[in-house]
């Protein structure tokens, strides 16, 4: 019988009971639940971030290639640490999580346990990996750290909702090495939920004109109008604007040659987010000289990721302004 209690959002009918032993503030997420007898050892929210999820096993020798196995979502987030109680599994624990969500239509995207296996959490011949790179472990790092490679166990699933889709991962380790007496053998489950939503807050559109009026004074204007599909290099529609805007700065200015530069924060490889920066980049040109008629001559694209923030990385505003594309005189 599991012992997981899972109420979503749609069938919640009053609040989650707390539990003596949790940590002030502790709650559990709706979308997830706990494992019967859990406690709370860790809790965190913020209203707005982005997380990257692992979606395929790690390779071997890639702690720089790690983003290319990552799914990258943005929303409102909760991360929840638990302690699991005396005696459980962790396949117990996580195969409880697992019923529990599909049982409510939430969608396996990924899952993976220990590193050997058709089902292995990293590639043959590559260690344990996947303990290192999956995204954070907050007060309890050296738990995960410590455990039992054949006991590593992960999955993410996805539940679509009309308010927005939901994404959450799961990963249960079994504590095999530890001074303290209460967490010795015990289970702990690491679980982080993206909620993904709108943005509240929107960038008010740059005109054509005062493009070059900065480029005109500074070398470069910054431009935060530019929408890209999450982890790739697609733009959305809601870039029109901004593209019409660049076009007619072009137009009137015929003589103008730019580098057209694609910045990132600081969340995720370094490699993987210059590669993608400058994806994106290239996106831009592309839609400028196929969509718009531009001399593909007059536009040279480039990223470089995080190397050159003009905020601080350290929270969701200074993140936000560092995501941008950058227009530099040649």
């Amino acid at each position: 019988m599991l012992r997981v209690f899972i109420v979503f959002m749609v069938s919640l009918g009053g609040a989650v009971s707390s539990h003596a032993e949790d940590i002030d503030g502790g709650k559990d997420h709706p979308l997830t639940g706990r494992f019967e007898g859990s406690e709370i050892i860790k809790y965190e929210e913020r209203a707005f971030d982005e997380y990257q999820f692992i979606i395929e096993p790690l390779t071997s020798n890639d702690k720089n290639a790690h983003g290319q196995h990552m799914m990258r979502k943005e929303g409102k987030l909760t991360r929840i640490t638990y302690r699991a109680p005396e005696g459980a599994s962790s396949l117990a624990v996580f195969r409880a999580y697992q019923e529990a969500l599909v049982e409510h239509d939430a969608e396996i995207v990924f899952q993976c346990s220990g590193n050997s296996g058709d089902q292995s959490c990293t590639s043959k011949g590559s260690g344990n990996n996947f303990k290192y790179a999956a995204p954070g472990y907050s007060a309890i790092t050296l738990l995960f750290m410590n455990a039992q490679n054949e006991q590593t166990r992960y999955l993410v699933a996805k539940k679509s909702r009309p308010e927005g889709d939901a994404y959450i991962s799961v990963h249960v380790i079994q504590n095999a090495r530890t001074n303290s007496k209460k967490d010795s053998e015990r289970a702990f489950v690491q679980v982080d939920v993206i909620e993904e939503k709108a943005q509240q807050s929107k960038v008010v559109m740059i005109k054509a004109s005062e493009m070059a009026e900065q480029i005109d004074q500074s070398g470069k204007v910054a431009l935060y109008g530019l929408y890209f599909d999450t982890n790739k290099a697609t733009i959305k529609a809601a870039s029109k604007p901004t593209l019409d805007e660049i076009a007619k700065l072009l137009k009137e200015n015929p003589s103008l040659k730019l580098l057209v530069v694609g910045h990132s924060d600081n969340q995720g490889d370094f490699d993987y987010n210059v590669d993608l920066s400058k994806r994106r980049a290239a996106s831009v040109k592309q839609a400028l000289v196929e969509d718009y008629g531009v001399n593909a001559s007059r536009l040279k694209p480039w990223g470089v990721g995080y190397a050159a923030p003009v905020a601080s990385n350290s929270d969701d505003d200074g993140r936000s302004k560092n995501r941008r594309v950058e227009l530099v005189a040649q």
